[in-house]
């Protein structure tokens, strides 16, 4: 019985055959939420609905690496390495771009433009396996599902370089190209220390495939020792407190007395649904839902809440994979819409997807509203436009990626001895000097403290 179901599962597994299409419906589209994307994410951040935790923390990161030193952020922590905190080497790509155009804004368009790409692998499959016009609807499904439309309003996250590896690398697994598939996924082992799970069980279904058995296995003990030498070894080389800090509370460890029996509470199980809703659920028929696991697996099992909740970028990386597996899975349900059938379900699934998709689009967007008002922007632009360059400044975190391309940017409720400090003026972390210059202007303090202050970092 147990050699009948792998059999079973091994067949599904076979590559798919796709028609011919033209690629331009794909790139149109590609490009057009490449487009979205930017004007919205700029948006957001000029509007100041961006933060510290984590485009702050990113830009003093690739800022680091743009001047040739280990990433750093005096958000974070001043006296740590990020790379002790997780791993993400992958982030030195940026620096070139970062060097030239030295600001946030750099990192929110770089992810704009990785998101955007992902869309093309998924609707040129889409195209060439369920035809032009349901692989267009599909590709503005995806480009609009809840988790990109998350991942883009909570800042910038290394993640980004994970949505076209991902995308691409599933798409060349599913046409039989185990080799590319391999090559375009292994680079996922230096956007994040768990995503090398994600390539081993990537291996895991390469190896099903008799043909590309050694390879999948390799590629599986690949991926697992790379992540168990980016948390056991790399990670806890760089970290100040000699360890990989999401193995304690908070991360992996046992649930405490309160959350016992959580991992099938409420909020875990509606996730699980959540992200599998968009794509009417289809997505389990294919093989390709096994790549949710290691994510999942460390969300579920942690006892941080916020990793159960859809709020933030988290569920971003699982979108291409849900999009692919549904594809997938309206492949290996082909035999049963032949004919008649066919004209009548893919167009009513279809429909049912749009509307899927669209609602949890709007309810996604709505609640986010339309960031500070524009009193509040034009002021704090005037603010940190009198700000000199090298310098020290404490902040509150909507304000602070506004500077870090600036100066070092410390929370203001750290309480550090900076040379500057710029928030609301009731803010109740406000502390006043006797000798301190004051410039307000509108519901904003500026204030220089000319006592004994931290000095920079490093110049810019």
């Amino acid at each position: 019985m147990m050699l009948l179901r792998a059999d079973r599962f091994a067949r599904v597994a076979v590559p798919i055959v796709g028609r011919r299409a033209q690629p331009w419906p794909a790139a149109v589209l590609a490009s057009g939420f490449a487009a979205f994307y930017t004007w919205f994410v700029l948006l957001q951040h000029w509007s100041y609905r961006t933060g510290a935790f984590d485009l702050g923390i990113f830009d003093q990161a690739v800022h680091s690496y743009a001047h040739g030193h280990l990433p750093v952020s005096t958000i974070r922590d001043p006296n740590m390495i990020l790379l002790g905190d997780h791993f993400h080497p992958i982030l030195a790509v940026l620096a070139p771009f970062h060097r030239i155009f030295p600001m946030a804004e750099t990192l929110l368009v770089a992810q704009a433009l990785l998101f955007a790409a992902s869309v093309y692998p998924i609707t040129r499959l889409a195209c060439t396996t369920l035809g032009a016009k349901i692989g267009v609807v599909i590709g503005i499904c995806y480009g609009f599902s809840w988790g990109l439309l998350h991942g883009l309003v909570f800042d910038f996250h290394e993640i980004a370089f994970a949505m076209p590896l991902l995308a691409f690398a599933m798409v060349e697994f599913l046409h039989g190209r185990a080799g590319r598939a391999v090559a375009i996924a292994a680079p996922l082992v230096l956007v994040k220390e768990d995503l090398g799970l994600t390539l081993a069980v990537l291996g895991f279904l390469i190896a099903l495939r008799p043909e590309t058995r050694r390879l999948g296995v390799f590629t599986a003990i690949g991926g697992t020792a790379a992540s168990l030498l980016s948390v056991l070894v790399i990670v806890p080389a760089f970290s100040p407190y000699n360890n990989y800090r999401y193995f304690g509370k908070g991360g992996l460890e046992g649930a405490a007395p309160g959350l016992n029996g959580a991992l099938f509470s409420t909020d875990k199980l509606w996730l699980v649904g959540m992200i599998l809703l968009p794509t009417l659920f289809v997505a389990l028929r294919s093989p390709l839902i096994l790549l949710l696991l290691p994510t999942l697996g460390w969300r579920l099992g942690g006892t941080n809440v916020l990793y159960w909740l859809p709020n933030y970028h988290y569920d971003a990386v699982l979108m291409p994979i849900v999009f692919c597996a549904m594809i997938h899975g309206l492949v290996l349900l082909r035999p049963y819409w032949v004919g008649r059938r066919r004209r009548l379900l893919l167009p009513l699934f279809a429909a049912g997807l749009s509307v899927v998709c669209f609602t949890y689009f709007m309810q996604s967007s709505i609640p986010n509203g339309p960031g500070k008002p524009a009193e509040f922007a034009a002021a704090a632009n005037r603010l940190v436009d009198r700000i000199p360059r090298n310098v020290t400044v404490s902040t509150t975190g909507t304000i602070a990626p506004h500077l870090t391309s600036k100066a070092d940017v410390y929370q203001l409720h750290d309480n550090q001895p900076t040379e500057w400090t710029l928030a609301p003026y009731d803010d109740p972390e406000l502390k006043h000097r006797p000798t301190d210059l004051v410039i307000r202007d509108g519901d904003l303090v500026l204030m220089h403290h000319p006592g004994p202050t931290l000095p920079p970092l490093r110049e810019r």
